[in-house]
């Protein structure tokens, strides 16, 4: 994947314009159905966390390092084509189960109990989770400074596991990253709990104010995975091959410093 810096311009200015108004940005699906002769890899995501997925309405594209990814690996996969079907974040899981696709790929973390319901792939990144506060509140990021105030975390997120952690903290859910992001801003909420990629962009890009400021970091990294219909490992393992095949490469290494810069190595 070769990317111009006229193409990264265009990403980032148009994400700033769809970040907050995400809701009403999608279509169905990307693309008229492909020849029945075609080998389509289906593929479920909700495009409104940037960098990772964004859909471009007046393109009818969607764009970001796991729509980039996803369609590198299933060439590898063997793959024509891959379709991506614009769904809700809370139901980009069940609707596995329901046959509606094939993988379901959010920059979702691992966790046990998605493990238990879904067949997950090994990790293509690995993402930690910030806490942000407002510039000039002096807010700590410790269980007594947190104790009654408002954090605001992605509903369905595993931002969740990190808000709890800090006992007497008041959770609110908001639909995206960005709204999460963006009630702090406003003082709807004291914290936000977000993926640290996903808040370094918010606050580059979007944080025109530049009023946010990050107070604290989760201790450990989640692995990022994309999700299959339990009982469809075949397709796991596959995917797990040629991913694994695609990050010895120098166009893994030139996605990741296209969306995340010159990050720490990923595994």
């Amino acid at each position: 994947m070769e990317v111009s810096a006229n193409e990264k311009m265009l990403f980032i200015l148009v994400s700033m314009l769809c970040l907050l108004l995400s809701a009403g940005c999608g279509s169905d699906k990307q693309a008229a159905q492909a020849p029945a002769s075609d080998k389509v890899l289906r593929v479920a995501t909700s495009p409104a966390s940037p960098p990772f997925e964004l859909y471009l309405k007046e393109q009818n594209k969607f764009t970001g390092f796991d729509i980039d990814l996803i369609n590198d690996v299933a060439k590898k996969m063997g793959y024509d084509k891959v379709e991506f079907v614009n769904t809700p974040f809370d139901e980009l899981l069940t609707g596995l189960n329901q046959k509606k696709y094939d993988i379901a790929m959010n920059n979702f973390s691992k966790t046990k109990a998605r493990s238990i319901d879904y067949a997950a792939s090994n990790s293509y990144a690995k993402a930690a989770f910030s806490i942000v506060a407002k510039k000039g509140s002096n807010l700590k990021a410790d269980i007594d400074s947190m104790n009654g105030r408002k954090v605001a975390i992605k509903k369905g997120s595993s931002s969740e596991r990190v808000a709890k952690s800090f006992p007497g903290s008041i959770i609110v859910e908001y639909p995206e990253n960005a709204s999460a992001l963006h009630a702090v801003e406003t003082g709807e909420a004291d914290y936000a709990i977000c993926g640290n990629l996903t808040t370094a962009y918010y606050m580059t890009h979007t944080d025109d104010d530049n009023c946010l400021q990050v107070v604290g970091h989760s201790e450990r990294q989640d692995d990022l995975v994309v999700y299959a219909e339990k009982g469809n490992e075949e397709l796991i393992k596959k995917f797990n091959v040629a991913l694994s095949d695609y990050k010895k490469s120098g166009e893994y290494k030139r996605l990741i410093k296209f969306y995340f810069g010159d990050i720490e190595k990923q595994s």
